[in-house]
């Protein structure tokens, strides 16, 4: 699979270098990184990402407004998104799936599972 551009929008840093590790040195692919949802907006401005791996619970703009922003507006609509979240309650996830999500991970993640999940997201046909 050729190398995809994989938002990862996480404010707390050692996550961030965590997941950057996933998805740049152990599955090949480029990462752009944002602290928050409105730094995220701002990036997918300059080039819009194959995948955003969004966490929910930041400061300026949350993962829940992002993702819904996101996924109102027809030029970034399409993209797929997985909310990563140490949220793990039932209606936490159905609120991100009704904020737009295609998936969810709960924190603290499986890095084999985040593999997979981000394989499966940047292999399906785009809409």
């Amino acid at each position: 699979m050729a190398s995809k551009l994989v938002l990862i929008v996480e404010d707390e840093p050692d996550n961030r270098e965590i997941i950057r590790t996933v998805v740049e040195d152990i599955m090949g692919h480029d990462a752009a990184l944002a602290a928050d949802g409105e730094s995220a907006l701002a990036a997918i401005g300059a080039r819009v990402p194959d995948l955003i791996l969004m966490d929910l619970m930041m400061p300026v703009l949350n993962g829940f407004e992002t993702i819904h922003a996101l996924k109102s507006q027809p030029a970034t609509a399409a993209i797929p998104v997985i909310a990563i979240s140490a949220l793990s309650r039932a209606r936490d996830q159905e609120q991100a799936f009704q904020s737009g999500a295609d998936d969810y991970i709960s924190k603290p993640f499986d890095l084999d599972l985040l593999s997979a999940k981000i394989a499966q997201q940047l292999q399906r046909p785009v809409s």
